[in-house]
């Protein structure tokens, strides 16, 4: 499970009175700029208790580290996400993303914010 004490400072986390479950959603773009990558996601609400309606994010993950993303190609999106877990280890942050076919993509990065679109 993600780090809440990570999540729960970010702005749509306070909209919503606490962190989102990263469970099931859609990967539609990442953008890579130097050092930051942005992951545009679109959280399923059948899944995400505290959402009302399918909701669009952007994960912002800074100071990245290093990554290595792979997915299959899937009509619309990048992937269809499983889970999303967000850990601390080492002393940095990792990301790991798991599509529903299995595939796992990971990103060590230093700090996260997560805004709504």
């Amino acid at each position: 499970m993600y780090q809440l004490d990570l999540i729960k400072t970010t702005k749509l986390a306070k909209k919503l009175g606490g962190p989102p479950i990263f469970h099931d959603g859609f990967l539609h773009r990442i953008t890579v700029d130097k050092d930051t990558m942005t992951l545009d996601v679109k959280l399923l609400s059948q899944s995400n208790p505290l959402l009302n309606t399918d909701t669009r994010v952007f994960l912002k993950l800074n100071n990245i580290r290093h990554f290595s993303l792979n997915a299959k190609a899937i009509k619309n999106q990048l992937l269809i996400i499983h889970d999303l877990d967000i850990r601390k280890l080492n002393g940095h942050l990792h990301l790991i993303l798991e599509s529903t076919d299995g595939t796992i993509s990971e990103v060590e990065f230093e700090s996260i914010e997560l805004i709504e679109a």
